[in-house]
């Protein structure tokens, strides 16, 4: 069950990849190509899927939800930042690349697609849970994960202007007053079919970076090493012993252990880039978890079923 969530994904980032190598989608083209799969179609599959989402009419739980998300990012942050310290990197030799690549998970599309595989039928509600849980990630990952990037010391507004992230609140807000129950039928079934889009899009737009960002430079074995033994393996078991012992509800336990399975980011590379990091370093370090992950997602997913147990 495991492999069989895991090898769409795969597929539809290679078939992302194979689309740039073969020239078949044109860097010019990029602009056009995120913004309908962030701006458009994103949005739809947000909304779609968390209204009629029960759990979130608690406004209490639905803070929850988010400030669980913050945590999350914030803890795998320090972490990695640890993790570099203890590695000896210093700013200008891969520091900041290397904390903010490690400590930033695929929790968008990559569980996003995974939760829509494997619990779309059994429960629908835990897709709209995470949508939630990741505008938290968003907050601290463009706050916390861009100062240690770049070294500004500026908190931008304009997150909360996003599509994905103006979406979650706008859907919140819909739920929150009732106003959600009254959107006519057709208007839920477009949002779903452009919705639909949403995944395949975005998990082929991180082909396309995957392709563009691989380099020839020389392979960092130690920190690429050091980067995949914490994402994949220090991580998870920090969280999995989070959702085993914390005092929260079994949903926001299911999403802590959802946290174990992915790998990271492609931001982090491409913001390196921006701010003068070192963009083949964190390339490395994401694909070398891309990997692992084929690996020690299975193992993991099937904790997370006996941690969790049918409530997920």
């Amino acid at each position: 069950m495991a492999l069989g969530a895991i090898v769409p994904i795969y597929a539809m980032i290679f078939a992302g990849f194979l689309a740039r190598k073969t020239r078949w989608l044109s860097p010019e083209a990029d602009a056009s190509f995120v913004r309908v799969s962030i701006d458009l179609t994103l949005p739809c599959f947000i909304i779609y899927n968390m209204l009629g989402n029960e759990e979130l009419r608690s406004v209490a739980f639905s803070i929850k939800t988010i400030a669980l998300g913050m945590c999350v990012v914030a803890v795998s942050l320090l972490v990695s930042w640890i993790a570099s310290k203890l590695l000896r990197l210093k700013v200008g030799s891969g520091e900041r690349t290397f904390t903010v690549t490690t400590g930033t998970h695929n929790y968008g599309f990559f569980i996003i697609a995974l939760v829509a595989i494997l619990f779309s039928q059994d429960n629908p509600d835990l897709l709209g849970l995470v949508l939630t849980h990741n505008v938290g990630c968003d907050l601290v990952f463009w706050s916390v994960g861009v100062f240690l990037l770049s070294g500004t010391k500026t908190f931008s507004p304009k997150i909360f202007m996003r599509g994905p992230v103006a979406a979650v609140f706008f859907s919140l807000i819909l739920i929150w007053t009732g106003l959600g129950d009254f959107i006519p039928d057709c208007i839920i079934s477009s949002l779903k079919w452009i919705g639909f889009a949403a995944i395949p899009l975005n998990l082929m737009m991180f082909g396309t970076l995957i392709c563009d960002m691989l380099g020839n430079a020389k392979i960092q074995w130690k920190c690429v090493l050091s980067a995949t033994a914490v994402r994949m393996l220090i991580l998870p078991c920090i969280f999995f012993a989070a959702a085993t012992f914390l005092p929260i509800s079994t949903p926001l336990k299911a999403l802590l252990a959802l946290q174990t399975l992915p790998p990271c980011g492609v931001t982090a590379a491409v913001l390196s880039k921006s701010f003068g990091g070192k963009p083949d370093l964190s390339v490395q370090i994401t694909l070398a978890t891309c990997i692992a992950a084929v690996f020690t997602m299975p193992l993991w997913l099937c904790l997370c079923f006996k941690f969790i147990g049918g409530d997920i």
